[in-house]
């Protein structure tokens, strides 16, 4: 006779799970950030790197970034768009769609938690040991391609305030402006089957990368390598599961599910 499903956890009980799960993620954020941020500026080095990752770009013919931003700044409403993108459409929408499947589920938004936690370690290792400018700050340090800062400039139409502490102008590659809104795609894609929120999910990848484009603050290996490192990520979680949860029987994490 076929077992019948494990009734599900008291409400006070799923709260608190819940409640656990969205403090931890909180917390090692705030430590990602710090960590991000405290990194002492190395500006010629981040020059360089950025020279040479625009000389790679040339040779294979893919400097395209700033005939991209040429291409829109001239539209006052697409550039607002691009602004508004790329200071809202991130963390907000990473907080949204977190909250969302921590409710639906927090066994799947503890793996994709844990592929955020695996990929900021390697942003953190990347940040310190490889820095390197966006493009915005090039023209800062005497080498203009023609880029403008449309976000953190004087005619920007949006305030993206960072702390100081979190601030590190220099930890452009790799992007997880781009990358961690591909994982909040991924997210979304495995956790429902709805073709429309799917569709929502592409496209929401797909604009972050003009919008991070446009507005001058990466290159398009930067955002690749950001992508790449969350695939990574993901891969090498689901490779090796979840240890803790691997000690929880089966029907505790049914339980934990609506």
């Amino acid at each position: 006779m076929a077992e019948s499903a494990a009734p599900p956890l008291p409400p006070a009980r799923r709260f608190r799970a819940i409640a656990a799960e969205a403090g931890l993620t909180a917390a090692f954020m705030l430590v990602y950030f710090y960590l991000r941020g405290v990194r002492p500026d190395d500006v010629d080095a981040a020059v360089a790197r950025s020279l040479k990752l625009i000389h790679v770009e040339q040779q294979l013919g893919l400097f395209l970034e700033v005939r991209w931003q040429a291409a829109f700044l001239q539209s006052g409403p697409a550039m607002a768009i691009a602004n508004w993108v790329y200071a809202w459409g991130h963390y907000p929408v990473m907080l949204l769609i977190g909250a969302w499947l921590l409710w639906k589920d927090p066994v799947r938004f503890r793996f994709v938690r844990n592929v955020l936690v695996v990929s900021a370690l390697i942003g953190i290792a990347a940040y310190w040991l490889l820095p390197a400018a966006p493009p915005r700050l090039m023209a800062l340090h005497g080498y203009d391609f023609g880029f403008v800062d449309t976000v953190h400039g004087a005619a920007s139409n949006v305030n993206y305030f960072q702390p100081g502490p979190f601030v590190n102008d220099y930890a452009a590659l790799p992007s997880f402006h781009f990358g961690w809104i591909l994982l909040s795609s991924m997210a979304i894609w495995v956790n429902t089957s709805s073709r429309l929120a799917r569709a929502g999910a592409a496209a929401m990848s797909a604009v972050m990368w003009w919008a991070v484009t446009v507005t001058g603050n990466h290159y398009f290996f930067d955002m690749v390598m950001g992508g790449l490192v969350v695939i990574l990520s993901w891969w090498f979680v689901r490779s090796l599961g979840d240890v803790r949860l691997r000690r929880l029987p089966a029907a505790v994490i049914e339980r934990l599910r609506w």
